[in-house]
């Protein structure tokens, strides 16, 4: 129970650094909107791009797939993994 738990909140650390880096990007998406010229702003924009990819990997490759977007080589998986609400200790 107390590993089950443990992973419960790895999950969650994990989702919500994959949350961060979203908002992150949306953010400097519309600041570029404004700024397209801001070598600053897009570079930072390209590196959470980068760092967000990492994490959605480092999440599906761990508990599955994160959305129905996501690549499924091995055959269609999306229904496969439990739900965030059929896990212990809901988000």
């Amino acid at each position: 129970m107390q590993e089950n738990l443990r992973g419960c909140r790895e999950q969650a650390a994990l989702f919500g650094e994959i949350t961060t880096v979203s908002f992150t990007i949306d953010e400097l998406r519309l600041f570029l909107d404004t700024h397209p010229e801001n070598r600053e702003a897009l570079a930072l924009f390209n590196s959470n791009v980068k760092r967000r990819n990492e994490l959605l990997r480092s999440y599906e490759e761990k508990y599955g797939p994160i959305n129905a977007y996501s690549e499924n080589p091995d055959g269609w998986s999306w229904n496969t993994a439990p739900m965030p609400w059929e896990t212990e200790g809901n988000y």
